[in-house]
């Protein structure tokens, strides 16, 4: 049971590493000024979107 949480508690830690490295890359794009406008955004969390979608349909 300890084994089982500790082993959730991993992947929560290496979950939340991801997250903050993405947000860290991203505030860095912003202050360096390569930001995309609004509607190529979402253009590209779209396409994001689809692939991940497609990703997890054809492993």
């Amino acid at each position: 049971m300890t084994r089982a949480i500790t082993n959730r508690k991993n992947e929560n830690n290496e979950e939340n590493s991801k997250l903050f490295r993405a947000l860290d890359r991203g505030m860095d794009d912003m202050e360096a000024g390569r930001e995309l406008p609004v509607e190529e955004a979402f253009q590209k969390i779209s396409e994001l979107r689809r692939m991940r979608r497609n990703e997890r349909i054809f492993p």
